[in-house]
């Protein structure tokens, strides 16, 4: 199991990755100078971008990129076991994510439909439909728990969109982890 890779680019210098309990350390050597991090897996989304000959992890709070390897080295053997392996304990924190397990209080009618005026209002129904039907099916039936979790997994595939949803809503605030902030740091 690769949890360790170090990278070295021609003209860009080195990079050494690290995954250590629920974060990745990295150190980065270059022309501009040295820098050392350590980001917590939780805030990353588990599917980066690759742009050219970079592969970026983006934080899943600002979509800014915090992990920035070099694509396929040492050797793409190696890079492909560690991403997939970066991926996966990405995905195995989960904070980011909404959970249905996280409401502890009952749901009304009045909140779901709230809910849905204001997207309705405040965002493009088309870009968020498969939220909107869901969301309409838990109204009919709030106390279905399995209704919610698709309500959950509806919000969770939106991706950047996400955002806007919480802007414009409370409703899915109460659906997030319940970790204090505090505990991350």
């Amino acid at each position: 199991m690769t949890t360790k890779i170090f990278q070295k680019h021609p003209d860009r210098g080195t990079r050494e990755f690290e995954l250590v309990d629920d974060a990745i350390e990295y150190r980065i050597s270059s022309p501009f100078g040295d820098e050392a991090l350590s980001v917590v897996l939780s805030v990353l989304s588990p599917e980066p971008v690759v742009d050219g000959s970079m592969m970026y992890f983006l934080s899943e709070v600002n979509r800014e990129a915090l992990i920035k390897l070099f694509v396929d080295l040492p050797d793409a053997k190696t890079f492909a076991e560690f991403v997939g392996i970066l991926k996966q304990r990405i995905r195995e924190e989960d904070f980011g994510k909404l959970s249905a397990d996280n409401r502890k209080s009952a749901i009304t009618q009045e909140q779901i439909d709230t809910t849905i005026h204001m997207l309705e209002s405040n965002m493009d129904p088309k870009s968020i439909d498969e939220l909107l039907s869901s969301l309409r099916k838990l109204s009919a039936a709030p106390d279905n728990h399995e209704q919610l979790n698709q309500v959950v997994e509806a919000f969770n595939d939106l991706g950047i969109q996400q955002g806007q949803v919480l802007s414009y809503t409370s409703f899915f605030n109460t659906l997030l982890s319940s970790t204090d902030l505090d505990d991350l740091s």
